[in-house]
């Protein structure tokens, strides 16, 4: 069955990465909030139609859906991209627009799907920009250049570390951006699509550390098409299907598939890996 919401499951029982500490809550409470949240566009008025969704500290949602479901509007609404055109987003309790720029960037770091990487720019200098909201007083809990040792570490982008961002692969660059957000240092992280463009292995240690980043209270919404993933590491899974809907993956392996039938347009086979039940298209069917 899927996961519980109150654990995260590691299908290999490896140890914890290392996390660097940062501004936590007490788990279980609801850092972002969306309340019937509604956005839309000229052409396609309905793209969000009263989505509501809570992510707490120490938890990994995770939305998946169909390209052009929806998913990154709402990470952008949920981040304070985009004004919702209705309903309300609330950080911390508090009003997303209430919140001052500089504020808002040291509670919550957004990555966004395509990160534009200034090509001269050098690794070391990009994930360094990181630290832009703690420039202001007062300052950060924790030196820069310990958080950058440890995003450095964590990441692995010692070999790239001095390399301008010209030259840099598809998965290098979206280790850099995370990298950068992972320095603002912030108990929110909202990321669209962060494993897009990492081969299998840096799929899995991404989903790893995000993990780790739960287990020290930060709270993590993400969207993914890794539905495997996601239930083997995250708290909760949630489905856009195009609808306009945010659906919440049922317990009932029955309703599970369905649902995702319903989303993908294909039917869906399940099967336990590492006591999960995960699901796969059935390509033959």
């Amino acid at each position: 069955m899927v996961p519980a919401r109150g654990g995260l499951h590691d299908p290999r029982g490896r140890a914890a990465l290392p996390v660097p500490p940062g501004p936590l809550h007490p788990e279980g409470l609801a850092v972002i909030r969306l309340e019937e949240v509604r956005h839309g566009y000229a052409e396609r008025p309905d793209v969000l139609r009263g989505c509501s969704l809570e992510v707490a500290a120490g938890e990994v949602a995770a939305v998946a859906g169909p390209n052009g479901s929806g998913k990154s509007t709402l990470l952008r609404v949920a981040a304070g991209v985009l004004a919702p055109q209705g309903g309300r987003v609330l950080l911390d309790g508090r009003l997303v627009p209430a919140w001052h720029r500089l504020e808002r960037a040291k509670r919550l770091a957004y990555v966004p799907q395509s990160p534009v990487l200034p090509p001269e720019w050098t690794v070391a200098d990009l994930v360094a920009l990181g630290d832009y909201p703690h420039r202001e007083r007062p300052p950060a809990p924790r030196p820069l250049q310990e958080r950058l040792g440890e995003v450095k570490d964590l990441l692995s982008l010692g070999e790239v570390w001095f390399r301008r961002a010209g030259a840099l692969s598809g998965g290098e660059a979206q280790r850099v951006a995370l990298g950068r957000a992972l320095v603002q240092d912030t108990p929110v992280l909202v990321l669209d699509e962060p494993a897009s463009h990492l081969d299998l292995s840096g799929q899995i240690a991404l989903f790893r550390l995000l993990k780790s980043l739960a287990g020290r209270g930060r709270a993590v919404l993400l969207a993914t098409h890794d539905i495997t993933l996601s239930l083997l590491f995250g708290h909760r899974l949630l489905i856009l299907n195009g609808d306009g809907v945010l659906k919440p993956f049922p317990e009932a392996e029955e309703a599970q598939g369905l649902l995702l039938e319903r989303a993908f347009g294909v039917p869906f086979a399940g099967m336990e890996v590492e006591g999960v039940t995960c699901w796969y298209p059935r390509i033959n069917a």
